[in-house]
């Protein structure tokens, strides 16, 4: 088996041959098609070769996602080219910067600071050093593209809500019928939760809803009332607030306009 020293340049010499061959496609005398697209027109392929990925993780079929995740890595090489040749950035300050930021993001073990054990705590050290970057006045919910489905743009609100300690969903949320079964298999649980969801799609769409419409409002109307409380927090992270503090916050977020 090869050490991290020879992985590590086998990937440095195969990225930067990838680099050189997009490079040789967008030249002058190389591809017409590779040279004239933009940012903007490959932000399709880029959204497709995304779900194509997906879909490969949900089939568990490592070779189909070894070549989609491939597909997505050539993606991001014509961003950096067409990033460089506009004199903007590259291939290279992509990899520094993204490389500085997971070194800055751990110092648990890049730096001098105690182990953790706990993936909670990591996620919570991981939060504050993104609020200390920004200066202490980062937005939990705004850096959340609204152009996500709906499904998964809910989920990551809500993640991120009761992340910070927020009385969601169990103050503002209506009861749910789904919960966890003892002795239920992760496989059997999925299964259950989807037919769940679906029930509750069909049911709503019977009454005449649009299911995705009508989730992507909620979850828009969710982040709104964090940005809110964000606001009347006046600089203060709502995760470092106490119990008391917080739901304060939060109910005078309800009124606040």
């Amino acid at each position: 088996m090869s050490s991290q020293s020879e992985q590590a340049g086998a990937a440095g010499t195969a990225f930067a041959e990838l680099v050189a061959t997009v490079e040789l496609l967008r030249d002058p005398g190389g591809c017409p098609w590779d040279a004239e697209q933009t940012h903007v027109s490959l932000r399709p392929n880029l959204l497709e070769e995304t779900y194509e990925a997906l879909e490969a993780i949900d089939s568990g079929d490592p070779s189909g996602l070894e070549d989609e995740l491939g597909d997505i890595v050539t993606q991001i090489v014509f961003h950096a080219d067409i990033a460089r040749r506009e004199d903007n950035f590259d291939a290279a300050s992509i990899c520094n910067a993204v490389r500085d930021k997971l070194v800055r993001r751990h110092p648990h073990v890049f730096g001098g600071d105690r182990a953790l054990d706990d993936s909670a705590e990591v996620v919570d050290r991981w939060e504050g050093l993104k609020r200390a970057e920004s200066g202490g006045s980062r937005s939990i919910v705004a850096s959340l593209p609204t152009a996500m489905p709906a499904l998964a743009y809910s989920s990551s609100i809500q993640r991120r809500v009761m992340r910070a300690g927020l009385p969601w969903p169990e103050k503002h949320a209506m009861p749910l019928a789904f919960g966890k079964v003892d002795g239920e298999s992760p496989e059997d649980g999925e299964a259950r939760a989807g037919e769940y969801l679906m029930a509750v799609a069909r049911q709503v769409h019977a009454a005449g809803i649009d299911p995705e419409t009508a989730l992507r409002k909620a979850a828009i109307s969710l982040r709104d009332h964090v940005l809110r409380a964000e606001k009347l927090a006046e600089g203060v992270a709502l995760a470092e607030m106490n119990n008391k503090e917080r739901d304060r916050t939060w109910e005078e977020a309800t009124w606040a306009t």
